[in-house]
């Protein structure tokens, strides 16, 4: 994916990035301009949230705070897409880093998407790094019958280096590495893979309201510049989803299993993408409906609104609406599924 620099802009960038991702299989959101997010994309399990920029300096503290927290709840991989910092473009396979969140340019995200190529080396202040897989490092050491002083000693560099890099995926010099992949005569770094997500980040501000939705044992976490109101989560799913989390950043060796552990629980209705009334007119009600409609598809999490005053249908666009006297009369979260799906249903066939 080549773009022209006399051409480079924001709006050709999410242009061109949303095509690339829709000619190869995934269902794309909607542009979002305003909000810390521009576009959600998915393909199979594979859920991506991406902020596109000219310059990925640009990139504020609160804005990849928030962008963190919402990939983290709905256990979407969150990137950067930009062409240059503040004073180099980016080169092509080399992962940046920008408040934690991986930064690469357009033609890295186009050799991930097109010819599943994933790129090895990253940059940090003071070089590009590449990750050893210690574990095949020992195997091919031992295989050749190489103490860990005789391998440092043909690498240059020191016993404690040899150790460290085998007890765990450390970060070295691409150098170093091309040196002991001479001695052991096989490949021993790790791709960086973009698309899965380890983030365990998740919205944590918790508000008031709707309190029919808190009775019923959901927690309602607000969240800032994104196109919905917040994000409500049944709240023994959230004790169990940071359970899960935990292990994940404490057990490196687990970390597959437990993602598609994470991924299952969080894919039986556990989140509501949540809208209210707050004086709204009707237009700006429909207006909201369209977003909360787009992220809902994407994100494969059900959406609703709470409001309190009656509409002429229980729905807006095709999102259902429940009304708070019928959330009181609820005993069980089940009770509201069941109505949202009776709603959506009827929402359809309208």
């Amino acid at each position: 994916m080549k773009i022209d620099n006399f051409q480079i802009n924001r709006e050709n960038i999410l242009n061109d990035v949303n095509t690339l991702l829709t000619t190869y299989g995934f269902q794309t959101s909607d542009i979002y301009d305003r909000s810390c997010f521009d576009i959600l994309a998915r393909k199979d399990d594979i859920l991506i949230i991406l902020k596109i920029l000219v310059n990925i300096d640009s990139l504020t503290a609160a804005q990849a705070e928030e962008l963190s927290k919402v990939a983290g709840t709905f256990l979407a991989s969150p990137m950067i897409i930009g062409f240059k910092s503040k004073h180099n473009y980016l080169e092509e396979d080399i992962v940046y880093e920008r408040y934690e969140i991986p930064a690469i340019s357009p033609q890295t995200l186009c050799n991930i998407i097109v010819n599943n190529i994933h790129p090895e080396l990253f940059a940090k202040r003071g070089g590009y790094y590449v990750k050893i897989n210690g574990k095949l490092l020992k195997e091919l050491r031992e295989k050749k019958n190489l103490s860990l002083k005789e391998l440092a000693d043909i690498s240059h560099v020191s016993r404690e280096t040899i150790y460290r890099y085998e007890q765990g995926n450390s970060q070295t010099y691409p150098e170093t590495a091309l040196k002991l992949e001479e001695v052991l005569n096989s490949p021993i770094t790790l791709s960086i893979n973009l698309l899965e997500s380890d983030n365990i980040n998740s919205l944590d501000k918790r508000i008031q309201e709707p309190i029919e939705l808190i009775k019923l044992g959901y927690d309602v976490k607000t969240s800032n510049k994104t196109p919905f109101d917040a994000i409500s989560e049944q709240q023994h799913a959230s004790k169990e989803l940071t359970k899960l989390r935990q292990k994940l950043e404490s057990k490196l060796d687990e970390i597959e299993k437990l993602t598609k552990e994470i991924n299952k629980q969080a894919k039986n209705n556990n989140i509501l993408i949540t809208n209210m009334e707050r004086n709204r007119n009707e237009n700006k009600l429909k207006q909201i409906a369209h977003q909360t409609e787009d992220i809902s598809s994407i994100t494969e999490n059900d959406a609703l609104f709470v409001l309190e005053h009656k509409q002429e249908k229980d729905f807006i666009n095709k999102t259902p609406v429940i009304y708070t006297w019928e959330l009181k009369d609820m005993n069980k979260i089940e009770d509201l599924l069941k109505l949202i799906k009776e709603r959506k249903k009827e929402a359809e066939h309208s």
